[in-house]
């Protein structure tokens, strides 16, 4: 199932290539790099890394993005946290702003509950106000499937939800000064035993060249969590980057 996805993804991003109609349409890549993190010794010995690598690709009507994400904490040697986040997204635009799109996204979240999560959703979306610079607002509105294998009293289990029209998304972007953005992304899971929203808010900082100074908070909240577990999973990170 996963790897039909990554096929069906991958045939979706790659079709403006065999398109004739985007023949004088010219690639255009993008990407940046952005990590942080802390290590003490003495009386306390924690050591913390949080990373995340964005790669875009553009090609007419055509855009295509990939974003890995980790973060691993560990205390006195001992992991306490260990996440491992994959997305892969294709976007085809249409006219008066719309615009149809296909995502996967993979997750890891092992003390969280959560051995592996694949998520495959298509669905449609609206660009409002793309012809402005400074600023961009994207609705979504899809459906999809997802298929979890989470660890339950120490046992993998898997759970296999379909969520028909409960995708919503909402991406946002606003430049208020030259080398100053914030940038927001809203998601959403309706419909199952184990619906969740998650939030990403970002200032990127432009430093000098192409290094930027990137303070994020995420959050994600669960309606069910596992026995111990509270709703509501956050953090704030700091990281340095480099855009290319």
């Amino acid at each position: 199932m996963w790897l039909r996805g990554v096929i069906l993804l991958m045939s979706f991003s790659l079709a403006p290539l065999v398109n004739a109609e985007d023949y004088q349409n010219a690639n255009n890549f993008s990407g940046s790099i952005a990590l942080g993190g802390y290590k003490t010794e003495g009386n306390t010995q924690t050591a913390t890394f949080d990373g995340k690598f964005k790669l875009g690709h553009s090609y007419g009507k055509w855009s295509s993005e990939a974003v890995l994400k980790a973060t691993q904490v560990s205390e006195s040697g001992i992991v306490s946290s260990d996440y491992y986040e994959a997305l892969l997204k294709s976007i085809y635009d249409l006219p008066q702003h719309f615009y149809t799109f296909l995502q996967l996204r993979y997750r890891e979240d092992t003390f969280g509950g959560i051995y592996s999560e694949n998520t495959y959703i298509g669905g449609f979306g609206y660009h409002a106000f793309k012809d402005n610079p400074d600023y961009s607002l994207d609705i979504e509105l899809g459906y999809g499937e997802r298929v979890t294998k989470k660890l339950i009293d120490g046992v993998i289990r898997d759970k296999l939800d379909y969520d028909p029209g409960t995708h919503i998304g909402i991406i946002g972007k606003y430049s208020f000064t030259e080398n100053d953005a914030l940038k927001i992304n809203l998601s959403g899971e309706f419909g199952n035993d184990d619906d969740y929203i998650q939030k990403e808010i970002s200032w990127v900082h432009q430093l000098f060249g192409a290094v930027h100074a990137d303070l994020t908070y995420e959050s994600r909240t669960v309606t069910r969590p596992g026995v111990g577990k509270v709703p509501t999973d956050e953090k704030i990170t700091v990281k340095l980057g480099y855009t290319f």
